[in-house]
C-alpha cells in the first residue's frame, strides 16, 4: 500500500512519508542480503529462514523484513525484553547482544538466536537493529535442536537469556564466544553465522543513520509516528468490514514428541467495531513435550494469518497489530512456564495458530457485506514443517548436521480464484524457498533418489489446494546418521473453505535393506517402482535416534492445503488438463470432480460436457441419498459459489439459489455426514494418518438438502466416549 494522501495529517508532506517508509523497507531488506552474501548456512543462503527489523529505543517495530512472519512477534518480545533487563547498563557503539531463550527472549525455538545492536545518533540511542536466525546446532540433547524426547527446557540447547553481550564496541566478548563454541557441535559454523548477524546489524546502523542525517531527527521521528498510525488506520478499516460477532474454533497439535495425544488449541475470537481480540483461553496445559509455544511466537503467528488476510498491502510497523489484542492463560500450551519444552511449538502449535485464526477470519469475512473482504477467505494452508535432521560422520571424519530445509514444501490452501501454490510453504514464510537437490548433495553425504510432487495431498476443490512434495536420498558419503523426524500435519489435516476437502497430511519412512546400491552398479535409477527394501518402517509423528544406515532409503512426504468450493464446480477443462498433467488420476476425476473425459480418458481429448453434467448431478443425488435435487444447480455457477451467503431473508446457496436457514447459523438447517477422516479421504485419493486411539478425528460433510452442493467440509476431533469436542 502507497501511502494515501487521504491518510496523511494536515502539516505533513505525503511524498516525504513515503520515502522514508520505504527506505525503512529498503534497509531491512538490504539487511538480510548482508545476512545472506556473510553466512555459510544453507538453512539461511538457500531457505531464507530468518527476519532483519529496525526498532524505536522502547521496542516498536520501525519496519521488519518479509522473510518469518512469526518472528514479528518474537523479535518484539526479544527487543523490548532486553530493553528492560540492560537498564541503566552503559551502550556503545558497535554492541551486541545474543539471545534465544523463548521462556525469556520470546524466540520461536533455542535454534532461533537473536543478535541485537544499539543504534546511536550522536550520543542518543536511535533505536535497535535486530536479526534473528535458525543456527544449524545450538547444543542440547539432539543434534540440530529439535528434541522430540526432551522433558524440559533445559535439554533442549543452551539457553541465552536477553543481556548476554557478544560483542562490545565492536569486538567479540571474548569468554562469552568460548562458552557458546563450547556447548554447540559444529563450531565454527556457529559462529560465522553469529558474525553473519552482527554484519546484518551493522548494516541496518549504517544505513539507518544516514537516512537520520538526510532527514533531521526530529523529522524522523515525527514521520515514523505518522506512518505507525496510518497502519493501524488502515487495518482497522478493514477490520470494520468484517462481520461483528463472537466465533470460535478449534486446532489441535499431534504428538508431544513421548505420546500421540491430540492437544487442543482453542481461540474465541471477538469482533467489535474495529478492534479484534483473539482469547486463547481453553487450550490445553503447557505439556511436558517439545510442542509449547511461547508467548511471542503466538504474536507472531497471529500476525502471520492476520497480515495476509487484512493488511495484505500494508508495509508491516508497530501499527499493523495495533488493533489485535492477544490473550493468553500462563501455563497453558501456548503461553507456557519454564521447564516447559519447547524447542518445536512453533512449527506444530505456532502452525496450529495460523490455521486457526484463518479459520476464524474465514468465518466473519463470510458473513461480511462487503465483497473485497468476502475474497479474502480461503481453504486452510498445511501451515506445518514437515523435518527431517540428519547427523553424523562422513567417510573423511568430519561431523556434519543437515537441517532438511526440504520440510518447507507444503502446499497453501486454495483461493476464490485460484488454486493453492504447489510447495507454497508456511502462511509464515513470505520468501520461502526450497534447497535445490544438487546443493543438498554437494553439502552433505546424501544422494536423492527422487523429488517430486505428493499428489496425494492436495484439498479437492473447485480450486484445489496446493500439493505439497515427497522426496527420498540414502547415504553417499557416510557409513551411518542418525535421524530426528516430526510431521505435525500427520492425523489432523489442514481444512477446506466453502465445500472444499481437506488436504492430505505428511509423514516419514525408512526403507530398509534396499538394492538401491545394486541397481545403480547396473546402470539402473531407483524409483518406488524399482527399488526393493527388506522392509518399510513407518516413523512416529515424532521421533528421535532413528538410525539411517547406507542401503537404507529415507522417505519424506509433505502436507497438502485445503481446496476451496464444491469440487463439482471445478471447470472441467481443468480437471481434464490435471488428469493430462498427472495431478489427479481419472479416477478422482470422476468419482471426485464428477468429470467424464473424452477419449482413452488420460485427459488429453478434454472433457465431454453433456456426460459430465449427468455425472455430476448423479453425485448430488448420492450425497442426498437417493432423490434428485430439488433445486438445480447452474451449469455455468462460479467456483465460490458453494460458500453460503447472507441477505435480508437470511443464508442461500449462491449456486442454486437455494435456501439454507434462517438463524444466525445455517449449519443446523443442513444434512451432515460423519465419518473417520483418514478413510473417507483415503477414498478421495487423499492421504492421511489414520488415528488408531481416542479421540477420533472425523470428517464431516455438510450438504445443501435442496441441491446437493456441499457447503463445507471440516475436520473434528471427538474426545474419549464420542461426544463433540467442537464449539
Amino acid at each position: 500500500m502507497s501511502t494515501n494522501s487521504t491518510y496523511v495529517p494536515e502539516g505533513y508532506d505525503a511524498v516525504t512519508l513515503e520515502v522514508i517508509r520505504m527506505r525503512l523497507d529498503s534497509i531491512v531488506e538490504e539487511m538480510g542480503s548482508a545476512m545472506i552474501r556473510s553466512s555459510g548456512s544453507p538453512v539461511i543462503t538457500e531457505s531464507g529462514d530468518f527476519n532483519t527489523a529496525l526498532f524505536d529505543p522502547v521496542g516498536k517495530i520501525y519496519s521488519y523484513s518479509d522473510f518469518v512472519q512469526f518472528h514479528i512477534g518474537s523479535g518484539s518480545v526479544a527487543v523490548q525484553n532486553l530493553v528492560a533487563e540492560i537498564e541503566g547498563e552503559p551502550l556503545h557503539p558497535g554492541d551486541a547482544f545474543i539471545c534465544n531463550d523463548p521462556h525469556t527472549a520470546g524466540s520461536a525455538h533455542p535454534p532461533d538466536t537473536n543478535v541485537i545492536s544499539p543504534v546511536f545518533h550522536g550520543d542518543e540511542l536511535l533505536g535497535w537493529a535486530q536479526s534473528q536466525a535458525h543456527l544449524v546446532d545450538v547444543g542440547g540433547m539432539t543434534p540440530g535442536g529439535f528434541a522430540p524426547g526432551a522433558y524440559d527446557c533445559f535439554s533442549e540447547a543452551l539457553r541465552l537469556p536477553p543481556g548476554v553481550k557478544v560483542f562490545e564496541r565492536g569486538r567479540p566478548v571474548e569468554w562469552v564466544r568460548r562458552v557458546l563454541l563450547n556447548n554447540v557441535r559444529v563450531p565454527t559454523l556457529f559462529w560465522n553465522d553469529v558474525r553473519s548477524l552482527v554484519a546484518s546489524n551493522n548494516t541496518g546502523i549504517r544505513r539507518l543513520c544516514a537516512t537520520v542525517e538526510e532527514f533531521g531527527l526530529d523529522a524522523f521521528r515525527d514521520y515514523t509516528r505518522v506512518n505507525f498510525e496510518i497502519a493501524e488506520r488502515v487495518v482497522r478499516e478493514r477490520i470494520a468490514l468484517l462481520a461483528d460477532g463472537v466465533y470460535e474454533a478449534d486446532e489441535w497439535t499431534e504428538h508431544n514428541g513421548h505420546v500421540n495425544e491430540l492437544y487442543r488449541v482453542h481461540c474465541t475470537m471477538t469482533k467489535a467495531g474495529e478492534q479484534i481480540t483473539l482469547d486463547f483461553t481453553g487450550s490445553s496445559p503447557q505439556t511436558d513435550g517439545f510442542v509449547n509455544l511461547s508467548y511471542g511466537t503466538l504474536v507472531g503467528s497471529v500476525a502471520s494469518a492476520l497480515v495476509p488476510i487484512l493488511a495484505w498491502d500494508v508495509p508491516f510497523n508497530e501499527g499493523v497489530m495495533a488493533a489485535c489484542d492477544v490473550i493468553a492463560e500462563s501455563g497453558s500450551l501456548v503461553n507456557p512456564v519454564p521447564p516447559a519444552p519447547i524447542s518445536n511449538g512453533h512449527l506444530t502449535t505456532g502452525a496450529r495458530v495460523s490455521r486457526l485464526v484463518t479459520k476464524l477470519l474465514n468465518e466473519a469475512a463470510r458473513a461480511s457485506r462487503d465483497a473485497v473482504i468476502r475474497a479474502r477467505s480461503q481453504g486452510v494452508w498445511a501451515d506445518s514443517w514437515t523435518g527431517g535432521i540428519s547427523a553424523g560422520t562422513r567417510d573423511d571424519g568430519e561431523y556434519f548436521v543437515l537441517f532438511n530445509m526440504d520440510g518447507g514444501g507444503m502446499g497453501t490452501g486454495a483461493q476464490p480464484v485460484a488454486d493453492g501454490l504447489d510447495c507454497g510453504g508456511m502462511m509464515t514464510q513470505v520468501n520461502n524457498a526450497l534447497p535445490d537437490v544438487e546443493m543438498n548433495e554437494m553439502l552433505y553425504p546424501v544422494l536423492y533418489l527422487w523429488k517430486r510432487l505428493n499428489t496425494a495431498s492436495a484439498g479437492h476443490g473447485a480450486h484445489r489446494g496446493g500439493q505439497g512434495h515427497e522426496f527420498a536420498w540414502r547415504l553417499y558419503g557416510a557409513p551411518e546418521v542418525t535421524q530426528t523426524v516430526f510431521a505435525p500435519t500427520a492425523q489432523v489435516v489442514a481444512d477446506g473453505f466453502g465445500g472444499g476437502y481437506p488436504g492430505g497430511g505428511s509423514g516419514h519412512a525408512v526403507w530398509r535393506g534396499t538394492d538401491a546400491a545394486e541397481l545403480f552398479a547396473r546402470g539402473t535409477v531407483p524409483t518406488d517402482a524399482t527399488l526393493t527394501a527388506a522392509r518399510r518402517e513407518l516413523l512416529e509423528i515424532n521421533q528421535q535416534d532413528v538410525t539411517v544406515g547406507s542401503d537404507d532409503v529415507f522417505v519424506q512426504w509433505v502436507a497438502g492445503g485445503g481446496g476451496y468450493g464444491d469440487p463439482l464446480l471445478r471447470d472441467p477443462e481443468l480437471v481434464a488438463r490435471d488428469v493430462a498433467d498427472g495431478y489427479v488420476t481419472a479416477e478422482v476425476a470422476a468419482h471426485v470432480y464428477g468429470v467424464v473425459l473424452n477419449g482413452d480418458g488420460d485427459g488429453a481429448g478434454g472433457a465431454d460436457a453433456e456426460a459430465t453434467l449427468r455425472r455430476r448431478t448423479e453425485i448430488r443425488a448420492e450425497r442426498l441419498g437417493g432423490p434428485p435435487p430439488a433445486h438445480p444447480v447452474a451449469p455455468d455457477a462460479a467456483p465460490d459459489s458453494s460458500a453460503p451467503r447472507r441477505d435480508g431473508d437470511g443464508w442461500y446457496c449462491p449456486a442454486s439459489g437455494a435456501r439454507l436457514s434462517t438463524g444466525e447459523d445455517w449449519r443446523a438447517d443442513v444434512l451432515t455426514r460423519t465419518g473417520a477422516a483418514a478413510e473417507r479421504l483415503a477414498g478421495l485419493g487423499v492421504r492421511v494418518r489414520p488415528r488408531e486411539s481416542e479421540p477420533a478425528v472425523l470428517l464431516e460433510e455438510l450438504i445443501s438438502p435442496a441441491c446437493g452442493t456441499l457447503l463445507e467440509t471440516r475436520i473434528r476431533v471427538a474426545p474419549r466416549g464420542g461426544e463433540d469436542a467442537t464449539p
